[in-house]
């Protein structure tokens, strides 16, 4: 604009010297004239001196406007947000959480569906048959009527059909949208989630931070699923760390995570609450097993809560069942174990069997032994033994001994006596003392009934309090010496094993059926200290055939153990044999 202004008043400068000016008859009108041409310049000039300047104070003001704003801006988002503190609703929370995160995706938390209830059993009244002059019942044929016959027009007076209740039918695409499935203890409490199940969808890093946050805030949640969800090995460690925080966290599943690392270990070390956890065809190899083995029990250290163990459709060898029977030697508190379909041979069903019967302890065992030994010995080793002298031969007890000894049982026996003479003459004074005490207290006690609080005079009884029976330590069991080698009994804890669908073959089912022959004598021997052993034993699908000798007797000897078998029923002249017989 200044330009164009200059470019004009240049313009108008050049006319005006190129025009020749009228020449007044008077000197006075040329002077007025020259005056208010250059009057005119200065105003033009001022103008584009000022126009100038309103650009840059505009420029200016323009960008300290913007400038203003982006530091305001800047300082909105610099500014951090305040920590949100979970309020036990696990959907609030995930969804606030979620939004504070940034999270543009947020999958819908929704209830667990369950199968419909059985329908209900039929109407007594139609069951009865019908004679031709008997009219048919109303509900059961307008039901069959319903079923077959289907109106093509429908009128507006007809009731509307009830929703199916053998199934539930959703939109095109919302069954394979990602989902929060959980279970509520009850429906109307939204703070009674008990229940959580993630199934097909990745979870990385940013909704693992959310559920560290709004997950032990849960404090009825027991279950946690997290099925083919993608986890890796940061996401792992974090989940576990989130585990040790629900306090009340039971049953774990990871089925289909394989992941790199393999530190499904940390789940289960020596402080974890966890009592079942699964993880099936998570791809666990050897250097798996050797890490979930020693988390299960070493010669100082062993897990005391874990009690089902699912590594089904794995790729564990036999390198890692003598890893995990290793596990099994220190253990007392693991119930089930299942390793099926997996490639274990002969020499995992060799340790796995020793485990089972009895093995040798190795150094490193020994010594630890001998130091609860000793630890266990101390207090009575600090008590100093009163000395027997009339025990020893080489010196004599003296008559100045012996009759302080004399004097002092005479004391203690008049003493004694005098005692039971005046015990025998309170019995009955304290006898009645309590009866009338105990009077006294259920008289008062009927009348002050709305009292909280006991009353004066009553006596109080604590509440008995069950005792926890300790895990004895294996190592302090009764051990035995067999050509140089100490020897104790195997795990007896363990009562369910299911290896079936690997590669084990006949030497393998010697060594199972020694294992088991050993726990049976021990049972009929009557020690039952440490577990009843093994009550089932799947062994189906390996590399032997169905019909053979050893796998025969291994079935007829577990099939007795089962908890749940039923011998078969006599028939009566069986009965009647037996009766005579007495058998």
């Amino acid at each position: 604009m200044a330009d164009r202004l200059g470019t004009e008043l240049k313009g108008k400068s050049r006319f005006r010297s190129d025009v020749p000016r009228p020449v007044s008859r008077l000197g006075q009108n040329a002077d007025i004239t020259e005056s208010l041409d250059t009057a005119n310049e200065d105003c033009i000039a001022r103008k584009v001196k000022m126009g100038k300047k309103l650009e840059r104070v505009m420029k200016g003001d323009r960008g300290g406007t913007t400038s203003a704003t982006s530091q305001e801006t800047d300082v909105d988002n610099n500014k951090t947000p305040e920590p949100y503190n979970c309020v036990g609703d696990f959907e609030a929370d995930y969804l606030e959480l979620c939004k504070r995160a940034g999270l543009t995706e947020i999958p819908q938390v929704t209830q667990r569906p369950h199968r419909p209830e059985p329908p209900p059993p039929p109407d007594p009244k139609c069951a009865t048959p019908l004679s031709r002059k008997e009219t048919p019942c109303k509900s059961s044929h307008s039901s069959r009527m319903e079923k077959v016959e289907e109106p093509t027009t429908p009128t507006p007076g007809d009731p509307e059909e009830a929703p199916p209740t053998t199934y539930t039918t959703s939109n095109k695409f919302d069954y394979f949208r990602p989902k929060v499935q959980v279970e509520l203890e009850k429906p109307e409490d939204r703070k009674s989630m008990t229940e959580i199940y993630i199934r097909g969808w990745k979870v990385d890093q940013r909704y693992m931070d959310v559920f560290r946050l709004c997950l032990p805030a849960a404090d009825k949640l027991h279950t946690i699923d997290l099925w083919n969800v993608g986890l890796t090995d940061n996401t792992l460690a974090q989940f576990s760390a989130v585990a040790s925080q629900c306090l009340n966290l039971r049953t774990v599943k990871l089925d289909g995570n394989p992941v790199p690392g393999e530190g499904f270990h940390q789940l289960i070390g020596e402080d974890s609450m966890i009592v079942s956890m699964s993880l099936r065809s998570c791809k666990i190899s050897d250097k798996g097993a050797e890490l979930i083995g020693k988390a299960l029990s070493t010669v100082k250290t062993r897990n005391q809560s874990l009690c089902v163990l699912n590594l089904n459709s794995n790729l564990i060898t036999d390198v890692g069942a003598c890893h995990l029977s290793n596990g099994l030697r220190m253990n007392r508190t693991l119930l089930i174990l299942s390793v099926a379909n997996n490639a274990i041979g002969d020499e995992g069903a060799k340790q796995l069997g020793e485990v089972l019967s009895r093995f040798a302890l190795t150094h490193e065992e020994i010594v630890e032994r001998r130091k609860l030994i000793s630890e266990k010995g101390t207090p009575d080793i600090r008590i100093s033994p009163i000395p027997k002298r009339s025990e020893s031969r080489d010196r004599p007890v003296s008559q100045s001994s012996r009759s302080q000894l004399d004097k002092s049982t005479a004391k203690s026996g008049r003493s004694s006596s005098k005692a039971k003479k005046k015990d025998d003459k309170g019995k009955g004074k304290d006898d009645k003392k309590k009866e009338s005490v105990a009077k006294t207290t259920k008289g008062k006690g009927r009348q002050s009934g709305g009292k909280k609080g006991p009353a004066a005079g009553t006596i109080t009884t604590e509440p008995e309090t069950p005792e926890v029976q300790e895990i004895i330590n294996p190592l302090l069991e009764e051990a035995e010496s067999i050509n140089g080698e100490l020897f104790i009994p195997g795990n007896r804890v363990l009562i369910n094993l299911n290896i079936s669908r690997n590669k084990i073959g006949e030497a393998g089912l010697k060594a199972l059926l020694k294992g088991i022959q050993y726990q049976i004598t021990l049972t009929m021997l009557g020690s039952r200290s440490s577990g009843t052993g093994l009550m089932r034993l799947s062994l189906q699908k390996n590399g032997f055939p169905p019909d053979h000798d050893l796998y025969m007797k291994i079935q007829e000897l577990m099939v007795t153990r089962d908890p749940l078998y039923k011998p078969p029923a006599k028939s009566p002249d069986e009965d009647s044999i037996s009766q005579t017989t007495g058998v």
